[in-house]
């Protein structure tokens, strides 16, 4: 299915290198997989128009049996400050950009903080608490101690933008945490169109460190990378996993092969040294606050 054509957001000149054909698990769309030669990122090649897009979004609640909830529980208890996203006590005024349902903003409430959630879509129901808001209106409700953006960044199309005013919009000494699946997960290297982030065609842009820490500096924020908990790549495992079975263009055979590979492959990874580890994780997690102005600009 034709799309519109995708790019890095690097804006790079150089033709990307081609990997391999990706496809939609809900549609007929299909495309290649790039990788930007400059910055290192993944990227489709083409996007779907925007009516086929946003139907990738509206799949209806997702249910969870309830081992796998109590397993989801344990998991998040070794999670720590990740599933809380590193929220400072001090921080008061919150934002959540691509709140969802509002997990995040419900499990923080506390203590009188103004907890502000945005999002494409309202949710059916906001638990009482914190309070959903248009992203027109953003600017009205600032400035916030905290924002965050939980898996939003490689949704969208112009994240450099979306940096720059939720920069804006916050309070001397706040911050901004961000996770977004990373480039260089060696889930790819071994999963391929099997991964979990390639998610298309909802990812339209899959970050490099390189890329990300250049667009945040573009932003007018400094960044500090946090190590991602190793649960976090055990969960993307086993997603793969699934979609690497329920795969029907695939023999069995060689489906059991894919998933040993890929089993094989998350051992290793745990097994190295955080160093190595954080270099080919799943996951990127930056902890960002504004950069002070230059004494000498300002003049």
């Amino acid at each position: 299915m034709l799309g519109a054509p995708n790019h890095c957001s690097c804006g790079a000149a150089s033709l990307p290198t081609r990997l391999f054909e990706i496809v939609s698990r809900t549609s007929a769309a299909r495309t290649t997989l790039l990788r930007c030669p400059a910055c290192g990122s993944l990227f489709p090649e083409t996007i779907p128009a925007l009516a086929e897009a946003e139907r990738q979004y509206d799949l209806g609640p997702t249910r969870r049996a309830k081992w796998r909830r109590f397993v989801r529980r344990l998991l998040d208890l070794a999670r720590g400050r990740y599933v809380d996203r590193a929220t400072p006590a001090e921080a008061m005024r919150v934002l959540d950009f691509g709140c969802g349902a509002g997990a995040y903003l419900t499990g923080i409430v506390a203590d009188g903080r103004a907890a502000f959630g945005v999002d494409p879509v309202r949710p059916d129901s906001v638990p009482q608490g914190w309070r959903w808001i248009e992203i027109d209106a953003m600017e009205l409700f600032a400035p916030f101690d905290w924002i965050t953006l939980g898996h939003v960044l490689e949704h969208l199309a112009d994240p450099a933008g979306v940096l720059s005013r939720l920069a804006g919009l916050l309070a001397p000494g706040g911050g901004v945490w961000i996770a977004t699946p990373n480039a260089a997960s060696f889930i790819f290297a071994v999963a391929k169109g099997a991964a979990r982030d390639v998610d298309y065609p909802r990812h339209r842009e899959v970050f490099a460190r390189d890329g990300l820490e250049h667009l945040l500096a573009s932003a007018g924020l400094d960044v500090t990378w946090v190590s991602a908990p190793r649960a976090n790549a055990v969960l993307n495992v086993a997603t793969t996993a699934r979609q690497i079975l329920s795969d029907p263009g695939r023999p069995a055979s060689r489906r059991l092969l894919a998933l040993v590979r890929t089993g094989f492959a998350l051992l290793q990874h745990l097994l190295k040294s955080r160093r190595h580890r954080d270099a080919e994780s799943p996951e990127l997690i930056a902890l960002c606050t504004l950069r002070p102005a230059d004494p000498l600009q300002a003049r």
